[in-house]
């Protein structure tokens, strides 16, 4: 059995990361700063990011036999990523064109084709941990019953039906304050974390400068505070925490210690442009500790 740390399991796509001034107006045309051309997506973010952590991922999602897809490939090869559950087809790379103006806000433009019926297989691998972000959700069912003993994490971006049945399923639901308003119909953080309470036994909900709600399956629950930095660009930065948040519950460490990492993480990479390539190194954060004792799952 190949052991790895995190399985990652979702989506990935190319992304053209365009800086601008201002977003532009209808019939209104601009001229970026900067562009940052690279593989991007939510789950195959968090396994490139893993690596640069320092820790050993894999990700299980498909790529077209393209230029594209073959550089987000060789992406994931060069950081180490085990690309063994890449399916590869005869499909275009989903592609997104990602507009980041001088407040580091974001509008993004996505096409994908249609997936295949193919599926996906995981080969002979032990993770310590699941993170999944509900794009491939067989392949996500497949894996929770596979490995029932495992943390295992839901990146829960937005809501929709896959990413709701999944969010009942995992022992860790790190969600969206646009999923938590979605799912309750309210703005009140309150009303989010009870809603989620009752769907996952650990939940955290990333509201960016807001910070971060959380209730443990303890009942310890409580606010944390965003890191007081001036963002650049925060396209990516939810794909970073759930990186840094999964391999710190790989090393044991308590729930709030893995939030507390990866906000930490999060905030390291919204000074630099770029999405994937902003994702710091374990050189640039604080080492990450082991503690096997206080393992949370």
């Amino acid at each position: 059995m190949k052991r790895i740390d995190v399985l990652c399991i979702g989506y990935a796509c190319w992304d053209l990361n365009f800086q601008i001034e201002e977003s532009p107006g209808p019939d209104e045309k601009i001229r970026a700063s900067s562009l940052i051309s690279e593989g991007g997506g939510p789950a195959a973010n968090a396994a490139y990011c893993i690596n640069r952590l320092g820790g050993k991922a894999a990700f299980a999602g498909r790529l077209g036999n393209d230029a594209l897809g073959e550089a987000h490939f060789l992406e994931l090869t060069k950081v180490g990523v085990d690309t063994s559950c890449i399916l590869r087809e005869d499909t275009a790379t989903s592609i997104s064109s990602i507009q980041v103006n001088k407040k580091g806000q974001r509008t993004l433009v996505n096409y994908r084709e249609p997936p295949s019926t193919n599926k996906l297989e995981f080969g002979s691998f032990q993770p310590a941990c699941l993170l999944m972000d509900g794009f491939e959700w067989e392949a996500s069912k497949e894996a929770l019953k596979k490995f029932p003993h495992i943390p295992s994490i839901l990146d829960a971006g937005s809501l929709n039906d896959f990413t709701r049945s999944l969010a009942n399923q995992v022992s860790h639901l790190v969600a969206s304050s646009s999923f938590a308003r979605d799912i309750t119909n309210s703005d009140r953080a309150e009303d989010w974390t009870n809603q989620l309470a009752s769907m996952a036994p650990n939940i955290a909900i990333t509201c960016g400068e807001r910070g971060v709600y959380w209730k443990s399956k303890t009942g310890e629950q409580g606010h944390l505070a965003a890191r007081k930095v001036k963002a650049l660009d925060t396209n990516g930065a939810g794909d970073i925490f759930h990186a840094a948040f999964a391999l710190a519950l790989t090393r044991g460490l308590k729930f709030l210690n893995c939030l507390e990492w990866a906000n930490e993480v999060a905030a390291a990479s919204v000074v630099r442009e770029g999405a994937r390539s902003s994702c710091p190194s374990y050189a640039d954060v604080t080492p990450l500790k082991s503690n096997q004792s206080n393992a949370s799952s």
